[in-house]
């Protein structure tokens, strides 16, 4: 694959991404997220729904990082992209395997064995996906952002809603859930799907030009 493919198809692949997130999170208001929902409600067309939705959007997000790191690639703050990148993608395995559970096999849990439930989602462990992935994601987002601010080659406010998402994110993952938590959720998903929406039409619209020739042309870069 020519460059030229590989940052378009990076780039449709970030937007996509953003689109689905935003989608997922409009879903929210009309389920309960919270894994102390009551057994109906893991059976429920829309919560299946919008992890699926979930799942898609980050993984599409995934795939395109590292055509997002390549546009930083010889610029200050260079290392802190690769560290972030890193704590992303081992983050993002963590929460696509949360997903996935979510949607393949909780509702069976919930229509065959409800009394489980707890024990699967308390008991079991599984703690490890959301509160490993958040840790990692927020780690890694933190040091993409900076990396960002640092190598001058997106648009600062790129790196500024990566960092705003890191805190909405936070906060919603601690508030679990309730209109607040909601509210706090699609703001998340608008600075998640803002700044890798952005970089991804960035992307596309740069397709044929290499990080070198993009570090000589900041104007054409921040357009």
């Amino acid at each position: 694959m020519s460059s030229t493919q590989l940052f378009r198809v990076s780039g449709i692949s970030l937007l996509l991404g953003a689109l689905l997130s935003l989608i997922a999170a409009l879903l929210s208001f009309f389920v309960n997220l919270s894994f102390t929902a009551p057994p109906a409600t893991f059976q429920s067309p829309l919560w299946s729904t919008h992890y699926s939705l979930s799942f898609a959007s980050i993984a599409l997000t995934v795939i395109g990082l590292p055509a997002f790191y390549l546009r930083m690639r010889g610029q200050r703050g260079d290392r802190l992209g690769f560290f972030g990148l890193l704590f992303i993608v081992f983050g993002t395995f963590l929460i696509l395997g949360m997903a996935g559970y979510f949607v393949s096999v909780l509702p069976l849990v919930a229509a065959k064995a409800p009394q489980i439930l707890t024990a699967t989602l308390v008991s079991s462990g599984f703690g490890i996906f959301p509160l490993g992935g958040t840790l990692l994601l927020t780690i890694g987002t933190i040091l993409l952002g900076i990396a960002v601010l640092r190598a001058k080659v997106f648009p600062a406010l790129v790196g500024i809603l990566l960092l705003v998402w890191t805190v909405l994110n936070l906060a919603n993952f601690f508030l679990q859930s309730g209109l607040p938590a909601t509210l706090v959720g699609l703001l998340s998903a608008i600075a998640w799907a803002g700044a890798y929406g952005w970089v991804g039409l960035m992307l596309v619209q740069q397709s044929g030009t290499t990080a070198a020739e993009a570090a000589y042309q900041p104007q054409t870069a921040l357009r």
